[in-house]
């Protein structure tokens, strides 16, 4: 079972946390922004833009269904984000005063994006009750 632990994220300085995930060792958000460095730099405008999205709607302000919506499946107690750009997605969950960030994507990949972000949500949620 990979370790996780949380990390806040130093680019949002808000009213609410925002902090990304870190599985065994490895911030998510962090990890998205080098994956977009190494493989498309034209896309980190739009990652940028997602943390000014971040940062407006953990100040507590709304952001259009475009830019943020709540993804949560019927049925599920734990609250699921997205944040949208034209090609980026971020993922987050809620929790007490604000949002995990658990994983970026792109609108490419969405569907298995969707999967992955359930998957390691899940993982996460387990990990806090043992």
């Amino acid at each position: 079972m990979p370790t996780f632990a949380l990390k806040k994220v130093e680019a949002i300085q808000a009213k609410q946390e925002l902090d990304e995930l870190i599985i065994d060792g490895i911030g998510q958000l962090t990890e998205f922004e080098r994956l977009i460095e190494k493989t498309d730099t034209r896309y980190l405008t739009e990652f940028k833009t997602l943390l000014s999205y971040m940062d407006y709607a953990a100040n507590g302000n709304s952001l259009p269904d475009t830019k943020f919506k709540d993804v949560t499946p019927d049925g599920t107690m734990h609250k699921e984000y997205e944040f949208k750009s034209k090609h980026l997605r971020i993922y987050a969950i809620k929790q007490p005063n604000g949002k995990i960030i658990v994983l970026g994507g792109f609108k490419t990949t969405q569907k298995a994006d969707f999967k992955r972000f359930r998957s390691l949500k899940e993982q996460y949620l387990n990990s806090l009750k043992l």
